[in-house]
């Protein structure tokens, strides 16, 4: 990414709102009757990714690139995912659910008092067509919960059945907004933009425009009135930069970017208003090796690699706010007691008489030109990070250049487009590559996507996820087994089994925790959680999350 000084920036702010009419009102409500004292009642935020302008076009299903941001204010799913216990998924439209003795049938009570924003009550006929829509078109977006059969006993009861045991499925609920059937369906859910959309959620559509969205938050919304937020403006950025000197001059309130250097740029300019706070995601951002290629067909190899790598070190060339992480990808402020004991609290450290011994015991040797080779045959190492984030690029050389002092390694790093990079992976056309890892709606999830022998494909064809091809019957052995049990003390089994073959052998190797950025200026808004007290986190893309964060806000004193 460019970067570029943010006093510019903010200047550019007010050519760009002047250029395009973009609103710069800072939501301070109505005046009141006494004193003239503004009523604070209208947050200020962003909901979708670096954006000049917004389209108009609230369908889920559609198949067209542009959608409106913050669909997770108007729709709901029937379960949310607690993000900070171990991803554990709790009632939201759903009062409860209930599991077959077979984990093949899955059995949801809705709650009774929730109502769409136009009067009518939701039932199970929307759960109902909301799971069903996709089947009708193969064009429009697909859901993920594989289901064999949907069912609606009742009005407030819906039934699912698998073929197969399908306890791993239940979190994908947690993602799929129900809709309305009353109004959907009469749609072609091709061609639809749902202009005007009737949700189930707090959110009610009160003004559109390409620059800003205003919301009014629902006085009947079933789970309660807001603390103190009525009207919620979504504003776009032409990218991060702009919104940076957005929440830097007090156009926003809350944004989710990852900033360099953040407590320099932004919390030391107000350390009382300006936070910016990293959460986990329960996964990690680190290495892919690709073990179908030689060398790092070579467990030696990996490992010396790995041994190599001080992550802290890594971390000061770009500063964001992540700490380093165990060597099982697995982050140990979400999934608590499923980490085994040896690798909770001991993130990966660089031990270079271990890699330099690992390396003495690999089949590949270190040659004149500091490659490795075997037979005669020179093997020259490449690491290939996202050129767009400017993080990954950073640690790219910090790591080329560890690699080098360390072990007198050469390896290259090619700094390689989006939109390229994970087809290469795919393909395994690739040595090393900056990734995430473990992460998903499940710790089993998190594995079986990386490790699973089943998602991934000979070098040359296109893997579905397991992009560094590691094949091990062990290893699917034992994702089998924890995929069809409900059974906790099982599922630990299983996940310590696996968390040791993960740091034995190395198909992948964790550095950092995955995490979501939040910045706040709370000049205007009291009550956001911060790491050290939160029970949700403050992410405005987080559906249920997003909705505990702006109902439990306060005007700031």
């Amino acid at each position: 990414m460019k970067h570029r000084k943010l006093a510019a920036v903010a200047a550019a702010v007010t050519l760009v709102a002047a250029a395009v009419g973009c609103s710069t009102d800072k939501g301070t409500g109505s005046t009141s009757g006494t004193g003239g004292k503004a009523t604070i009642d209208t947050l200020n935020m962003t909901a979708s990714a670096a954006a000049p302008t917004f389209v108009k076009n609230w369908n889920r299903f559609s198949p067209a690139d542009k959608k409106s941001p913050a669909a997770n204010l108007l729709y709901e799913p029937l379960l949310r995912i607690n993000h900070l216990a171990a991803k554990k998924p709790e009632p939201w439209l759903a009062e409860s659910y209930e599991w077959s003795a077979d984990g093949k049938t899955l059995t949801f009570k809705l709650r009774k008092d929730v109502k769409w924003s136009d009067g009518t009550p939701l039932t199970a006929k929307d759960v109902k067509f909301t799971f069903e829509a996709p089947k009708s078109n193969p064009k429009l977006t697909q859901n993920s919960l594989g289901f064999k059969t949907i069912s609606t006993p009742d009005d407030h009861t819906v039934v699912v059945t698998y073929d197969d045991v399908a306890y791993q499925k239940l979190a994908a609920y947690g993602d799929e907004r129900i809709v309305p059937e009353h109004i959907w369906s009469k749609q072609n859910l091709e061609t639809w933009t749902n202009p005007e959309p009737v949700g189930s959620g707090p959110a009610k559509l009160a003004k559109f425009s390409p620059q800003q969205i205003t919301f009014d938050w629902r006085e009947d919304y079933w789970n309660g009135k807001s603390k103190g937020v009525k009207h919620i403006n979504i504003k776009p950025f032409a990218d991060p930069q702009v919104g940076k000197a957005m929440m830097l001059n007090g156009q926003l309130d809350w944004s989710t970017m990852s900033w360099q250097d953040a407590d320099k740029q932004f919390v030391a300019k107000n350390p009382k208003t300006n936070h910016y706070w990293t959460y986990s995601t329960g996964g990690d951002e680190g290495l892919n090796f690709n073990t179908a290629k030689p060398p790092l067909d070579d467990v030696h190899v990996r490992r010396a690699l790995y041994a190599a790598i001080d992550p802290e070190k890594l971390l000061k060339l770009n500063v964001t706010g992540q700490t380093p992480t165990n060597a099982t990808g697995f982050d140990a402020k979400v999934y608590g007691d499923l980490l085994a004991p040896e690798y909770k609290d001991k993130p990966h450290t660089q031990d270079l008489a271990a890699a330099k011994a690992e390396l003495a015991k690999a089949s590949y040797k270190l040659d004149a030109n500091g490659n490795l080779s075997k037979a005669g045959k020179s093997y020259p190492l490449t690491m290939k990070p996202v050129v767009e984030y400017s993080n990954w690029s950073a640690w790219g050389l910090g790591l080329a250049e560890q690699w080098r002092t360390g072990l007198g390694l050469n390896v290259k790093v090619v700094p390689t487009p989006e939109d390229q990079l994970w087809g290469q992976m795919a393909k395994g056309d690739y040595n090393i590559a900056l990734d995430w890892q473990a992460g998903g709606n499940t710790p089993w999830a998190g594995y079986d996507s990386v490790l699973n022998s089943a998602n991934t494909a000979p070098l040359g064809e296109e893997a579905s996820t397991n992009y560094t091809r590691w094949q091990d019957k062990a290893t699917d052995e034992l994702l089998a087994k924890w995929r069809v049990t409900n059974d906790e003390a099982k599922q630990k089994e299983y996940a310590t089994a696996l968390q040791k073959i993960v740091v034995d052998n190395v198909p992948f190797a964790p550095l950092f925790t995955a995490a979501w950025f939040i910045e706040v200026n709370s000049t205007r808004w009291s009550g956001w959680p911060d790491p050290a007290n939160a029970e949700y986190v403050p992410h405005s893309l987080l559906g249920p999350e997003t909705i505990l964060t702006i109902q439990n806000l306060t005007p700031a004193k």
